[in-house]
């Protein structure tokens, strides 16, 4: 009759015939067993219906420690599976359910798509990672992974396990993570996985996504949270933040501070730093008026930096990082209001010579004004040195009063009241001096060479404050020197600076005899 009778010769016709039904869950052992037999044949036989067979097995039908699943996302658990994973940390074929007996189809499983070797097995189980909540499978997992170098794609980011007990945690993004916390100060805002897992493994958490240490972003946001927090800081936080900031400084760090920092650190004169308004912090760049207003505030002013300066936080790259990102300069905040008051009992007049404004001073402040840097025309500086010459001189025994303010965001005004051995009254045409007492010494010759020579390079260059300092440098030192001329002519040349004839012309017209 031609009946197919036996196993052997009915294998041909399961391919074609073969229907799954659509709950898994009827499918018994030796049914399985009985499709895996004829697998077998089949591939023995090399049948080219072979094919037909696995595509229609493609499908949700073999029971796994994670459910129902296709061949493809299964895996055979073996001897060499052992050291490293435990058949409840994967999908893996239920062997409770189909026996030890399964592990002999491990051929045909296979060419069916089950992952039976042991390198072969880390995209189903990084998959089903996030199925667990047990810290020590967890771990597992992960070591398994690294072992074989497995990574995620771009496109498929991994989350990662932070504990919290043995069967307690929570799945977090990477970027909220860091391998590493030097400082100790990140704790609250990122989780450190060196807390968390043994060394062999930090490694690993890079190829997830995990920076080694926080970035700029990170130290932002711990900055905010310390401006938020409105308390002082330690020596040590305020180190770890700006050793970051000057070790990575760059144009784009500079405009990230600049629009982001709304405060910055003060020195309080204990260990413990201030964070203040930035607009109300000030760079000491004039340490005079700094002794000035800090006797007159009822809080720091001036930003902090470590003392002594330190190799990672040098204090001038500091302060110059300060000044790029918004900090003001003490000497450049300062409103002088000019004369507060001078005792106008007692007051003579004095000859221009007695206080050497004479000719080796005009001369000196000629040849700086004639250097090319400068860019002055002869008429230009002959007019700013004629408001010196035509001066009137007035000489009080007492102080001469200035009136110094800063201002501050809050709208309230520091006002200081300066006394002065000397100041320039340019409306009225005319420089008031405390005589000098000679029997002061030196000190007191050179505070008022101090004085002469800021008044003086002040009125001289009040269009160009960018070179008063260098003028006044100059005209202390011929002070020192009485302005002697043949002293002054050999310290312009050390000085690269030379008159011309039309400055000879106005020194003759000056200085007659």
């Amino acid at each position: 009759m031609g009946v197919t009778v036996t196993f052997e010769s009915g294998v041909k016709f399961v391919p074609a015939s073969l229907r799954l039904p659509e709950d898994p869950s009827v499918i018994t052992v030796p049914v399985t067993f009985s499709l895996l037999d004829c697998l077998r044949k089949l591939e023995t036989e090399h049948n080219d219906q072979i094919a037909t067979l696995r595509s229609k097995l493609a499908r949700k039908w073999m029971k796994t420690n994670a459910g129902y699943r296709s061949p493809d996302k299964c895996l055979l658990f073996g001897p060499q599976w052992n050291p490293l994973l435990q058949p409840e940390d994967g999908p893996f074929i239920d062997e409770n359910f189909y026996g030890s007996k399964i592990g002999s189809y491990k051929k045909e499983l296979k060419s069916l798509g089950v992952v039976v070797e042991i390198g072969d097995g880390c995209s189903l189980l990084a998959d089903y990672l996030d199925c667990h909540s047990s810290s020590v499978t967890i771990t597992r997992i992960y070591k398994y992974l690294s072992k074989f170098n497995w990574e995620p794609t771009k496109e498929d980011p991994r989350k990662i396990w932070i504990s919290n007990g043995d069967n307690d945690g929570e799945w977090v993004n990477p970027d909220d993570c860091v391998l590493h916390d030097k400082s100790g100060f990140f704790g609250l805002q990122l989780h450190v996985l060196e807390k968390h897992y043994d060394k062999e493994l930090i490694s690993f958490f890079s190829k997830l996504g995990v920076k080694s240490n926080p970035s700029l972003d990170d130290f932002l946001k711990l900055w905010k949270s310390w401006e938020d927090a409105d308390r002082s800081l330690s020596q040590s936080e305020c180190q770890t933040f700006w050793e970051f900031i000057v070790k990575h400084w760059s144009p784009r760090i500079e405009k990230f501070l600049s629009e982001n920092l709304s405060k910055l650190p003060v020195g309080s004169g204990s260990n413990k730093i201030l964070v203040l308004d930035k607009r109300d912090v000030f760079i000491a760049d004039d340490l005079y008026l700094k002794d000035l207003f800090e006797q007159s505030s009822s809080h720091p002013l001036f930003v902090w930096y470590p003392q002594p300066s330190l190799p990672s936080l040098p204090r001038q790259k500091l302060l110059e990082i300060y000044g790029k990102i918004g900090v003001r300069n003490l000497s450049e905040s300062v409103l002088k209001n000019g004369l507060s008051s001078v005792n106008c009992v007692g007051l003579e007049q004095v000859q221009p010579k007695e206080i050497f404004i004479r000719k080796g001073l005009i001369k000196l402040i000629l040849g700086f004004l004639a250097d090319p840097s400068l860019q002055m025309e002869a008429r230009t500086r002959h007019e700013a040195l004629k408001s010196l010459v035509d001066v009137g001189i007035c000489a009080t025994l007492e102080p001469i009063t200035m009136d110094y303010c800063l201002s501050l965001s809050s709208g309230d005004v520091l006002n200081v009241k300066v006394s002065r051995m000397m100041c320039w009254d340019r409306e009225n045409a005319k420089i008031f001096i405390q005589k000098l007492d000679k029997s002061g010494g030196y000190r007191c010759k050179l505070e008022f060479a101090t004085y002469f020579s800021e008044v003086v390079a002040e009125g001289i260059l009040r269009e160009r404050d960018d070179f008063v300092h260098q003028l006044a440098e100059l005209i202390k030192l011929g002070f020192i020197l009485e302005f002697d001329e043949a002293a002054v002519g050999f310290l312009m040349k050390t000085k690269n600076l030379q008159i011309f004839l039309e400055d000879e012309e106005l020194l003759s017209a000056a200085f007659t005899s």
